[in-house]
């Protein structure tokens, strides 16, 4: 009446399985609806997940042009993510940057306006950070919390 053996063996094979995909997604979370939390902020249909945000830090920086014409200056703080560089510090000042990539990293060729040869052949800006001269390019020092940066324009090195 149900078939040969062989044809309910068949039969129970496919059902089997078909219960084992339902039972899968179902521990998977195939449904497709989002469940609640504990702390019951259940997201609803059609929300995007939440990307978590990048942990802040504040550094102090100070730009400072007086050996030039002390038109370009900045003295605060500036609140940048962690892992954030002297040069994204520079950045975060809002002053104009002019910078070019070189085989040793970032030059801060100019800052405000004033650049690198403005006032003789030895001018331009350097920068040190907790009152120690860079020995890297600015986008190659990693900063932390509470670090100060300084970028100054000299006329001679």
């Amino acid at each position: 009446m149900f078939g040969t053996k062989q044809t309910r063996v068949k039969r129970t094979t496919i059902l089997s399985l078909f219960v084992a995909l339902v039972l899968a997604c179902a521990v998977a979370g195939c449904s497709g609806t989002p469940a609640a939390t504990d702390s019951g902020s259940a997201a609803s249909a059609g929300s995007q997940p939440v990307a978590a945000e990048a942990a802040k830090m504040t550094v102090a920086v100070t730009v400072d042009s007086s050996a030039a014409d002390g038109s370009v200056s900045f003295d605060g703080e500036v609140e940048l993510d962690e892992g954030a560089t002297a040069y994204d510090a520079l950045v975060a000042t809002g002053l104009s940057i002019n910078a070019s990539d070189s085989q040793y990293g970032k030059y801060v060729e100019g800052i405000g306006g004033i650049a690198a040869g403005d006032h003789g052949d030895m001018s331009g800006w350097m920068f040190d950070v907790n009152g120690e001269e860079a020995q890297s390019s600015c986008d190659q020092i990693t900063l932390s919390e509470g670090d100060t940066v300084a970028f100054r324009y000299v006329t001679s090195f």
